[in-house]
């Protein structure tokens, strides 16, 4: 349940729905419609069935119209309700189709959204309640069906009932819709208790589950034995299973309330019910049947004013989820990607990136990461970041990206506003290997292609032998059909570290973009390993601009210049040399490295080439 505010009302959530179901599955609408009428109907004849068998019996008719009077009542409670059986399996897959419809909906925003809102508290805070609503069957979007669908049959029922009880005493109705209206109010009240208490009881319950998950991983099997933390994750479990035991036994004892009061709402109801009724009938104003059939009429108008409150109740908090839903979907993209200009055309594929005074704040910092930097890189050219953790190598190459856009000062692009341009667009012009990059659960070929469709399988096997893991792929029983990604396949194959690091390198190469970024892919393989492979892509991209990002200084001595970042801001410039000449930071955080891996026994062979 969520307790934040909603920006949409229950009707715009509602109108949106409808929408979504005319587009995706408009059946669903009209069976609704049906399926309540045929409900209703049927909740009819169930009333009027002993009332009419009784009346002629007392009025003792033939057997043969006695009988067709049952078969007439059989056969028609038989037939609606195969009939509703049958709506209800033909919305069944119109239900879900919409509720996926948003799912998809929901996962192409995620994927192409401003990589910027990607790290807004409240963006994250909507993803996780957007799962929420669309995650099964009786998540939001899928239940407000059978939730609106049962308002419309109350409110029919409802008239009908008031049209059936027109000729009883206005104070019968009164005390019918009083009762209703307590029992729904004892209801509410538990439910209100139950939206305002279980924070801490959720926090318990998603700490219980997250130490489970902990105790059965393989990967934390090893923490566990040698630190000796088996006691300490029971003890912690038992103690958050008692946070959730004592929330549910609260939670049974304001239901066992609820309940009361219904019982008792109920009894003064009857009791009245019954007083007036026999009252009617001593007087000679009912007869038999017409008793069973008021009577029967009063419990069921309690239950037609019980449902149209519960269910609006419910659509209440269904429209909470949707309106997470639609939140998200129309969340406010900052960069332009349909409006935005298109790139100017370049056939030469010559590009000049120039950052213009750039100072750059994540939100919630006091300080800028970096600040009124200046830097332009030529067409072509093989640039270095480099710096110590935390200096902002990576923000510079975000900004560059276009992921981010600055706080203060401009990202130009051959001297223009890059925002102005069609962000995808603009993105096509980079092809980037992250530190955490990603590997798709699929096959070798769709990695490196970065797609499942039109994959041009004679540049895939280029980009691999390029990258120097054809022979790694051709032993490999499928080659490049084999899946990765063992979460989804369970024979998929593991890459190696080294294997991986140079699939990314085919997937660059195969991209073929104008600007190559770097930014620190390697950082898990030894300093030779990333020395080789920053080499290999050097070689490999002649004639493209290339950005390498790195905190080992010796694997981007080859780079035409080199800056290191520092105190948000370009600290040093110049080719390797030119900085060791100077004898600065740059230097002497080269011989600390240098000294580090000699003294260590590793000693890197790319620190004397």
């Amino acid at each position: 349940m969520n307790n934040h505010k909603s920006e949409y009302g229950v009707i715009q959530t509602i109108r949106f729905m409808i929408r979504q179901a005319v587009k995706e599955a408009p059946a669903v609408l009209v069976w609704l419609v049906v399926d309540a009428i045929l409900a209703l109907i049927l909740q009819l004849l169930e009333l009027y069935v002993t009332p009419v068998l009784l009346r002629d019996i007392e009025e003792q008719i033939a057997l043969k119209e006695l009988v067709t009077t049952i078969l007439f009542f059989s056969s028609g409670i038989l037939l609606l309700t195969g009939l509703k059986e049958y709506i209800n399996n033909a919305t069944y897959q119109g239900k879900i189709e919409i509720r996926m419809s948003l799912c998809k909906a929901i996962t192409e925003k995620i994927g192409a959204t401003s990589y910027c809102n990607l790290g807004k508290k409240d963006f994250q805070e909507k993803k996780e309640r957007t799962n929420q609503a669309t995650n099964s069957n009786s998540s939001a979007t899928e239940i407000i069906w059978i939730q609106l669908n049962q308002l419309l049959f109350c409110m029919l029922g409802f008239f009908a009932y008031l049209l059936v009880m027109k000729r009883m005493n206005m104070l019968i109705l009164a005390v019918t819709i009083l009762a209703a209206a307590v029992s729904y109010l004892a209801v509410q009240r538990s439910v209100v208790w139950l939206q305002n208490n279980r924070a801490e009881n959720d926090h318990a319950r998603q700490c219980f589950w997250y130490l489970r998950d902990e105790a059965w991983s393989p990967v934390a099997a090893k923490d566990i034995r040698i630190l000796h933390m088996k006691q300490w994750l029971l003890d912690t479990m038992k103690q958050n299973y008692e946070i959730f035991m004592h929330f549910e036994r609260a939670v049974g004892n304001h239901h066992f309330m609820a309940d009361s009061v219904n019982v008792f709402a109920a009894l003064i109801r009857n009791v009245v019910a019954y007083a007036y009724l026999i009252g009617q009938v001593l007087a000679g104003n009912l007869d038999a049947p017409q008793f069973i059939l008021y009577f029967s009429a009063v419990s069921g108008f309690t239950n037609w004013v019980q449902g149209i409150m519960e269910n609006v109740g419910q659509i209440r908090q269904s429209g909470v989820g949707i309106s997470d839903v639609m939140e998200l979907l129309f969340y406010e993209e900052p960069y332009r990607f349909e409006g935005g200009e298109h790139l100017p055309q370049n056939t030469k594929g010559q590009y000049e990136l120039c950052l213009e005074n750039v100072s750059f704040r994540y939100p919630g910092a006091s300080e800028d990461t970096l600040h009124k930097l200046n830097l332009t890189i030529r067409n072509g050219e093989k640039l270095a970041v480099v710096g110590r953790n935390g200096a902002g190598k990576s923000t510079l190459v975000k900004l560059l990206c276009g992921f981010f856009d600055p706080t203060e000062g401009r990202v130009l692009l051959n001297g223009e506003d890059i925002r102005k341009y069609n962000r995808k667009e603009y993105y096509g012009l980079f092809s980037a290997v992250f530190q955490d990059f990603s590997i798709l659960a699929g096959t070798i070929a769709e990695n490196v292609a970065q797609s499942v469709e039109e994959i041009d399988d004679s540049r895939v096997k280029e980009a691999i032998k390029d990258a120097g893991l054809k022979e790694n792929v051709e032993r490999l029983p499928e080659q490049y059909e084999t899946r990765l990604g063992r979460s989804v396949h369970l024979d998929a194959y593991e890459l190696s570290g080294g294997e991986t690091q140079r699939l990314m390198l085919a997937r660059a190469l195969y991209r073929n973009a104008p600007v190559i970024v770097l930014d620190e892919p390697t950082a898990a393989l030894d300093p030779i390993a990333e020395s080789d492979l920053y080499e290999r892509y050097h070689e490999l991209t002649k004639g493209s601009t290339s950005i390498y990002v790195s905190h080992r200084l010796a694997s981007t001595k080859f780079c035409d210049r080199i800056i290191l970042i520092g105190a948000g801001g370009i600290a040093e410039m110049g080719t390797h040399e030119e900085l060791m000449d100077a004898g600065k930071e740059y230097a002497h955080l080269y011989e600390v490295q240098s000294r580090y891996y000699t003294e260590g026994g590793m000693e890197d062979a790319a620190f004397h080439a």
